[in-house]
C-alpha cells in the first residue's frame, strides 16, 4: 500500500542527523521536506498501481502492449470485436502458454479460456478383452482423441400449435479453443470435438 505524504515527511525527518540545528519543527527545513514528500508520495502510488499491469489479466492501461509484444492471435480471435475481460484472457492464455501436448495441458489451457473440457482417448479392440456391448474399435483408433466441450448447443423442442414458422429449434456456437488444441497437439493425432447441451 503505498504511503502517505505525511508518512513520507515523517521518515525524511526521522533521517535527519540528529543535533539542535535539527530539532526544531515546522520551519524552512520542514517545508523543504514536505515538498520533496509530496512527489514521492505520488510516484508510490504510480509505482503501486503498476503492478495490477503486470498481470494480463487485470491489465487495462498495458492490455495493448501485451497484445502487441504477443504479436497476432495465430486464431484470429483478436480480429473480432472481443470485450476488455476476453482479450484479457486471451493475453493472458497466450502470455503463460508454456506449451505441452499431454491431455492435462490440453485441460489446463481451455481453463485459461474459462472453458472446462474433458478428454477421451480411444484403443483398438484386442480379442480376449471385449465384453459384450463394447463398441469395436479399428486399429489406429489410438491416435485419434474426442475433446469435450460443454454448454454450447442449446436445444429447443418444437411443439405442434406453439411454434411458428422459422423458429429455431436451436442454436450452435463453436469454442474459441478448437483452434488451440489443433494447433498443440501431436502431430500424428487427430482430434474431434463433441458439444453437449447448455
Amino acid at each position: 500500500m503505498a504511503r502517505l505524504a505525511s508518512t513520507i515527511l515523517q521518515s525524511l525527518i526521522s533521517k535527519l542527523p540528529t543535533g539542535f540545528a535539527f530539532g526544531f519543527r515546522g520551519g524552512v527545513l520542514d517545508g523543504l521536506l514536505e515538498a520533496a514528500a509530496a512527489p514521492i508520495a505520488d510516484i508510490e502510488a504510480g509505482a503501486e498501481a503498476m503492478m495490477v499491469e503486470t498481470d494480463p489479466r487485470s491489465a487495462n492501461n498495458f492490455l495493448a502492449d501485451f497484445e502487441r509484444v504477443l504479436g497476432p492471435d495465430p486464431c484470429g480471435r483478436d480480429l473480432g470485436g472481443l470485450s476488455v475481460a476476453d482479450r484479457q484472457k486471451l493475453a493472458h492464455q497466450r502470455w503463460t502458454a508454456t506449451g505441452g501436448q499431454s491431455i492435462p495441458y490440453l485441460v489446463q489451457l481451455a481453463a485459461k479460456l474459462g472453458v472446462s473440457i474433458t478428454i477421451e482417448e480411444f484403443w483398438p479392440s484386442r480379442t480376449g478383452g471385449l465384453r459384450t456391448g463394447q463398441p469395436l474399435r479399428a486399429e489406429g483408433c489410438q491416435f485419434v482423441f474426442r475433446v469435450n466441450v460443454p454448454g454450447l448447443v442449446t436445444v429447443k423442442n418444437f411443439k405442434v400449435g406453439s411454434g411458428r414458422t422459422g423458429q429455431s429449434l436451436g442454436s450452435f456456437q463453436l469454442s474459441s479453443i478448437e483452434c488451440d488444441v489443433r494447433r498443440v497437439k501431436p502431430a500424428h493425432t487427430q482430434v474431434t470435438f463433441a458439444y453437449g447441451e447448455a
